[in-house]
């Protein structure tokens, strides 16, 4: 009963805003918090399926500086360098800009096969 009950108040906290007193808590967000999806679009570009990769800041503080594990990533796509920029096995996101509380970030790419991106790090920011 007193872990339905905890579950409730952490839901109405996150509900009204009450990040800081989460926080106090000993809850914090980490580069786990990013969800990542990817769809394929439809469109071929270069005889390549295109795919669309969202990236979904589940966490209730910003998360700036977020970098995805992109070792071996391949496009044939033109990346837009302010969505995801590509520095070897690295690929910072929105020019190391926050992304605000359940925000998504998207960017597309095209290749053979959907590439596994993964977290890698980010800076939270629960002010």
């Amino acid at each position: 009963m007193f872990k339905v009950f905890s579950a409730v108040l952490l839901l109405c906290l996150i509900g009204q805003g009450k990040y800081s007193f989460i926080l106090r808590m000993g809850l914090s967000c980490t580069e786990n918090d990013l969800i990542i999806k990817q769809t394929k679009t439809g469109l071929v570009v270069s005889k390549k399926p295109e795919f669309t990769v969202s990236v979904l800041n589940a966490c209730p503080c910003l998360q700036g500086n977020i970098k995805l594990d992109c070792h071996g990533f391949q496009t044939v796509e033109k990346e837009d360098p302010v969505q995801m920029n590509q520095t070897g096995g690295e690929c910072l996101l929105v020019n190391g800009s926050t992304v605000a509380p359940f925000s998504v970030v998207s960017f597309n790419y095209a290749w053979d096969t959907q590439f596994p991106f993964k977290p890698l790090s980010s800076e939270v920011d629960c002010k």
